[in-house]
């Protein structure tokens, strides 16, 4: 049941593309990059039809799928727009697809753009890829799907686009993940169905709009037009992102004090049990003090399937983190609790709660209010330490992350408590207990994805679990990598957690098995 751990550094004086470096090495170790593919639609050489549709004028068609081909081409898409009387202005490529050739003739169907009732005809299109007769691939098992070091407009904010194969012969199979460094220690996130990795930005007729976009249906795919240049990683898009980390803060992968004065390790925990299940986690070990200040981002890539996951209709983009409350010294705080947020939803509006992209398998369990697509993007819960004397009975290691507060799940313990004791005899109030309750856990297995999600998609695996605790000393910090010994064959190691260290060292800690 040991699980494996694999660390990969960048020494001090590090920069922000070394974090993207860090993270391409680390999905290559997981396995986790997907095929490279070629012969992706750029631009259209010429089209004609579409007919004059008076009753649908200034009707635009967002996501329109090829009808028929004349090569093997797959997956692309078309936006095709009306003028005020009803023709034909613009079309534009929208998802790239793969497998076409250059001049290979698709046509869109009249269905798709009007109807024929209406005076809609199919339309013919002579694509151009990229590379030409010589396709460019894109993706590799050791690389990103697309990435840029030195963005046009937005320089000092590097990317990258992780290709996640599920199944590829679903309409919906792949998910688009995109990592970009906003600062020295914090990371921003985005997920769609389709991604658009030209370098070109051509708004024009037949253009393939924004470079470096995410694609698809907006308030399904993406939270913004491929018209607009919110929808491109090279532009300072944060505001539309998965987490954005100007308005969302969830993603810290450093210290915000001076952090490239110390070396920055992404530890990768592996399960034995599903290989397919992972933990990321960033530490700075040189940094003093608890676990918590030395110790970042705490994360799950979800790379499961689940029986609600239909991937013809659907794409998977969730993300599970790992929120600990402070580790405090204190009689009175918030402290000692866990809290697991998973995300729900695709790109969206950070800087509000609307413009939501919800074909994600994950938004089944989101709440989604209104026609703008405003709801709740992420779910949380929270455990506490039975241990600890000083924890309040609200924990907030959930956040408040359009999540209600009063989140927190309860863990089965009998540790010899107020909960034990009871009235041996009225007469003299005697407090005992003739049948001494021994029964305590203090190692927890089976730990659900995501506790307020119900069905539960996902478990994690028995090689990781949550560790209540205390110890009789106070003062006691813990770190990243430290072992707790249950048995000579039952070791764990120390990934995040929370404690209090008033009185006595109590907490929660999130573990993976090692022996």
């Amino acid at each position: 049941m040991a699980i494996t751990t694999t660390t990969i550094i960048k020494t001090a004086g590090w920069g922000r593309t070394d974090v993207i470096d860090q993270l391409e090495q680390a999905f290559t170790v997981l396995s986790l990059h997907g095929t490279q593919i070629s012969g992706l639609i750029t631009s259209i050489t010429a089209y004609s039809g579409g007919g004059d549709v008076d009753d649908d004028a200034s009707t635009d068609y967002y996501d329109v799928p090829v009808a028929t081909t004349s090569g093997i081409g797959t997956g692309a898409t078309f936006n095709v727009e009306r003028t005020s009387g009803g023709l034909i202005e613009q079309v534009h490529p929208n998802r790239p697809g793969y497998g076409y050739t250059d001049g290979e003739y698709v046509t869109l169907s009249s269905e798709d753009i009007g109807g024929t009732a209406n005076g809609a005809v199919a339309i013919g299109i002579t694509v151009a890829v990229d590379g030409g007769a010589t396709p460019v691939g894109y993706g590799s098992t050791n690389q990103f799907f697309d990435k840029n070091f030195s963005p046009s407009s937005d320089s000092d904010r590097p990317w990258g686009v992780l290709k996640q194969d599920f199944d590829t012969t679903k309409r919906f199979g792949v998910t688009y993940r995109g990592f970009k460094t906003y600062s020295d220690y914090q990371m921003s996130l985005f997920a769609g169905s389709s991604f658009f990795p030209f370098d070109v930005t051509n708004t024009s007729d037949r253009g393939g709009e924004y470079r470096d976009s995410f694609r698809g249906t907006r308030y399904l795919d993406t939270s913004r037009d491929i018209n607009s240049s919110s929808s491109s990683l090279d532009f300072d898009s944060d505001m539309y992102a998965q987490v954005g980390a100007l308005y969302d803060d969830l993603f810290r992968y450093a210290s915000s004090n001076l952090p490239k004065t110390h070396d920055l390790k992404l530890n990768i925990y592996r399960s034995s049990i599903d290989t397919n299940f992972a933990v990321f986690s960033y530490n700075q070990p040189s940094i003093s003090g608890t676990l918590n200040e030395s110790t970042f981002s705490t994360f799950i890539i979800h790379n499961f399937d689940s029986t609600f996951y239909n991937y013809d209709e659907v794409f998977s983009a969730g993300i599970t983190f790992l929120v600990p409350s402070d580790s405090l010294n204190t009689n009175n705080g918030d402290t000692a609790t866990l809290g697991f947020r998973t995300l729900l939803v695709g790109n969206n509006y950070t800087p509000g709660d609307d413009d939501i992209s919800t074909r994600t398998a994950e938004a089944g369990w989101s709440q989604i209010r209104s026609d703008d697509h405003y709801g709740l993007k992420a779910q949380n819960y929270t455990i506490a330490s039975s241990q600890t004397s000083y924890t309040n009975s609200t924990g907030s290691g959930g956040g408040d992350f359009n999540s209600p507060t009063s989140n927190e799940a309860t863990i089965f313990s009998r540790n010899g408590g107020v909960k034990n004791n009871g009235v041996l005899t009225t007469s003299g109030t005697t407090y005992g207990n003739r049948y001494p309750i021994t029964v305590y856990t203090s190692v927890i297995k089976g730990i659900p994805i995501n506790g307020n999600l119900i069905p539960c998609p996902y478990y994690m695996p028995d090689d990781f679990v949550v560790i209540d605790f205390k110890l009789t000393a106070s003062g006691q910090d813990i770190k990243q990598g430290d072992t707790i010994t249950i048995t000579g064959s039952e070791i764990y190691t120390v990934i995040t957690g929370s404690y209090n260290k008033y009185n006595e060292t109590a907490g929660i800690l999130f573990c993976a098995r090692t022996t």
